[in-house]
């Protein structure tokens, strides 16, 4: 009995491809969810080394943003290491609360993935807080076994609603 369920197993998953790698599938999109929204945190609370340590560090890395008044382009690790050094900093810690992701969609090609979603954020200013949903985009890389952002775009509330 036991061989013969071993045989109908093996043969579902010639028959039935997307049942193939589907634990692997929940387990990598855990992983990316989880640098993504590691990354996140570490830019809300200011700490600019663990933020850093979800990235690539080469120049082909892209960070892309829009906001009400404006928005910024960086192209390359050094390029964005240094105007992260300008906002990730310590005392920003307080100053935006995550609230969270969601309406996540997650498309994985081998050692690369595409994900979008949407971050739900607080900023407290000048005593005032104001709740702000982003679309967002992360292009992943796997690499030594981790998965690393090489592409982020933010697209804040006041800019696409």
């Amino acid at each position: 009995m036991k061989k013969s369920l071993s045989v109908l197993f093996v043969i579902a998953l010639f028959i039935c491809p997307s049942l193939k790698g589907q634990t692997d599938n929940a387990k990598e999109e855990a992983a990316i969810k989880a640098v993504i929204e590691g990354e996140i945190n570490a830019s809300f609370n200011g700490d600019y080394n663990t933020w850093a340590s979800y990235f690539v560090h080469e120049s082909y890395v892209v960070w892309m943003q829009a906001w009400k008044d404006g928005y910024g382009s960086w192209v390359g690790w050094d390029e964005i290491s240094k105007q992260a050094k300008n906002w990730v900093k310590p005392e920003r810690k307080g100053t935006i609360t995550f609230n969270g992701n969601y309406d996540y969609k997650i498309r994985i090609y081998n050692n690369a993935a595409y994900v979008s979603f949407k971050c739900k954020s607080t900023k407290i200013s000048q005593g005032q807080s104001n709740v702000s949903d982003a679309m967002e985009v992360r292009f992943l890389e796997k690499s030594d076994g981790g998965w690393k952002i090489a592409y982020l775009s933010s697209i804040y509330t006041a800019t696409y609603k």
